[in-house]
């Protein structure tokens, strides 16, 4: 029996289909690779029915195990009887398969019917799928994505197994490289951390924080009493030690007497020698006139000379000078004091109370700030630097002034909130208003950058 041989222009044909088929299917692989991560399931399972047909198709993720994309529409209800027997049927082979794709024909493309299924899963094939299916194992070199489903009533050819495994390995990597966390260029991450690290340092410059300067402070009576000199004279003998302890009433400090006790004996007897004349005037002026009228004068002689008595009587009670109060005699050395000229009214030493609250601050005019009254204050003492003690400003000076050490200073006064020994030394911090952190740290060299510029 002879067979005709086939016309030159039907295997034209031919040729030109499978061009178009292989062009499309290539155009296929290159819109998965490029479609964006929310559109490749629905890419997959319904552009491809333009190139080979199918009835169904069902994808199924590894990731997930549940079934992502079903054909014929954008959005499915995973609860759907239909869908449910799918994803049994996935769970189902993908277990018998292990993942791996092991056993497949077609590079990974195996026909699947409804005996490769349990019974109580392949019972239903007839109600849901084709006659003809076949799994495609989505796979890359980088590992297992899921499964492919495609049914229908023709059987499959060895041909469309192959090229619907060619579009199933483009699904997966486009996938997996769609599933990997976005990291952008070199460059663009540089950009990033300049940018970062630029708006980390623009926030810490920018942000508010409380001024404070540091100052040497002291520990001084807050309600001191003066010992000072009631006149000219000099000091005979100081009789509290230095520092020491003394009751209120008692003599402290006196001054030379020998004057004092001289000059009140001149005006003692000088008052006596007036009541002498005084009292020979009244008895000569029973029987003469004038010296009745001498009398008169005399009178007013003693007055004149018991004052000034009085007086001298009045200084010698006032050369011991007695403790206005109990407390500490605050003052250096003895030796300084004895012998000593001083004027009226010039303080000798200091009584206070061995403890106060009070803590004078020395502040150098170099240390820039503004301290209002009411500010807190915390006093590091050099015994105890570790135990600071807090407290207000109640007290600012105008003015500055001089300190021991040359350097000009603003006085300044605290109170603590708990007592301290009297002349304990450290040093105080002084908190003031907020202000910019960057403008704070410069604010020394915007100063003298200040003073340079002239404004």
């Amino acid at each position: 029996m002879s067979h005709a041989p086939p016309r030159e222009g039907a295997g034209r044909d031919v040729r030109q289909a499978d061009l178009l088929l292989f062009s499309g299917i290539l155009e296929l692989c290159e819109r998965i690779r490029a479609c964006p991560r929310d559109e490749l399931d629905f890419v997959l399972v319904n552009e491809m029915r333009e190139l080979i047909p199918y009835q169904q198709a069902a994808l199924y993720a590894d990731a997930t195990q549940a079934v992502t994309a079903v054909s014929g529409v954008a959005v499915f209800e995973r609860s759907a009887p239909y869908v449910r027997w799918i994803g049994s049927v996935f769970a189902a082979v993908m277990r018998q398969e292990g993942h791996a794709g092991e056993g497949s024909a077609a590079g990974g493309v195996r026909p699947l019917a409804a005996a490769d299924l349990p019974d109580d899963i392949g019972a239903a094939w007839e109600n849901w799928l084709g006659s003809h299916a076949l799994l495609v194992q989505l796979a890359s070199r980088h590992g297992p994505v899921g499964g492919w489903l495609l049914a229908r009533a023709e059987p499959w050819t060895a041909r469309e197994a192959r090229l619907l495994a060619l579009v199933g390995g483009a699904y997966a990597e486009a996938r997996q490289l769609a599933d990997l966390p976005h990291r952008p260029p070199a460059r663009h991450r540089a950009r990033r951390w300049v940018l970062g690290a630029g708006a980390l340092v623009a926030a810490i410059a920018l942000y508010p924080v409380q001024s404070w300067v540091l100052a040497p402070a002291e520990v001084v009576a807050a309600d001191p009493a003066y010992i000072r000199a009631p006149f000219a004279g000099i000091v005979r003998q100081i009789d509290a030690p230095p520092n020491g302890p003394v009751q209120a009433g008692v003599v402290v400090v006196e001054l030379e007497r020998a004057q004092l006790e001289s000059q009140y004996q001149v005006a003692s007897k000088a008052w006596q020698v007036a009541r002498t004349e005084y009292d020979e005037a009244v008895q000569a002026g029973m029987s003469d006139q004038k010296a009745r009228a001498q009398a008169e004068q005399l009178r007013g002689r003693i007055d004149e000379e018991e004052a000034q008595m009085r007086y001298q009587d009045d200084l010698l009670r006032k050369a011991s000078i007695p403790a206005p109060m109990t407390g500490l005699a605050l003052y250096n050395d003895p030796s300084e004091w004895i012998g000593r000229p001083v004027e009226a009214g010039e303080r000798i030493l200091m009584v206070a109370p061995a403890l106060s609250r009070r803590v004078e601050i020395r502040l150098p005019v170099t240390e820039i700030g503004h301290f209002d009254l009411g500010s807190a204050v915390r006093f590091f003492d050099n015994v105890r630097p570790d135990r600071p003690h807090a407290g207000r400003l109640v007290f600012a000076s105008y003015g500055s002034s001089a300190t021991p050490a040359g350097i000009l200073a603003y006085t300044l006064r605290a109170d603590m909130g708990q007592d301290m020994r009297l002349g304990l030394k450290g040093t105080a911090r002084i908190y003031g208003p907020r202000h910019v952190l960057i403008l704070w740290a410069l604010r020394k060299p915007l100063s003298v950058i200040r003073q340079w510029l002239s404004f």
